[in-house]
């Protein structure tokens, strides 16, 4: 990629499907705001009646056990909407997808959770980073 060419990947739109934030009735603190790490489900999706236009989703969940050491119950899922052009191959167009897709959607979830939390009785949580790691190889029989 030359100096001035435009990145290949660009953020068209990005929002919010699911937002749900809840304190933890008798919470009883601890050393840790949370006591298991978020899990982080994600897809992407060419959108059908537009080449080149990719749907990201991210669904981040915090503390799904509703366990009275972490604070709050935290479920939020994110869509990004990204356009590749054609100079990337269909691999390097999923991983760049991907990664792109993936930091501007994690990103805007760990905002909004603290920006949510910092409201709430408990004050803000601070989600921490958010490594992709590849998928694990299926089975064989």
């Amino acid at each position: 990629m030359s100096g001035n060419a435009p990145h290949p990947i660009q953020l068209e739109q990005l929002f919010f499907v699911k937002s749900r934030v809840e304190a933890i009735p008798n919470h009883v603190p601890t050393d840790s705001k949370i006591s298991s790490p978020p899990r982080n489900e994600i897809s992407l999706s060419e959108v059908p009646e537009d080449k080149g236009l990719f749907s990201f989703t991210m669904k981040t969940t915090v503390n799904q056990e509703l366990d009275k050491a972490s604070p709050y119950f935290v479920e939020m899922e994110c869509i990004a909407l990204l356009r590749v052009d054609d100079t990337l191959s269909g691999d390097e167009a999923k991983r760049g997808l991907t990664i792109t897709g993936h930091s501007v959607a994690y990103g805007a979830i760990r905002e909004a959770v603290a920006w949510l939390t910092g409201r709430q009785a408990y004050g803000a949580l601070m989600l921490g980073l958010s490594v992709l790691t590849p998928a694990p190889a299926p089975k064989t029989p």
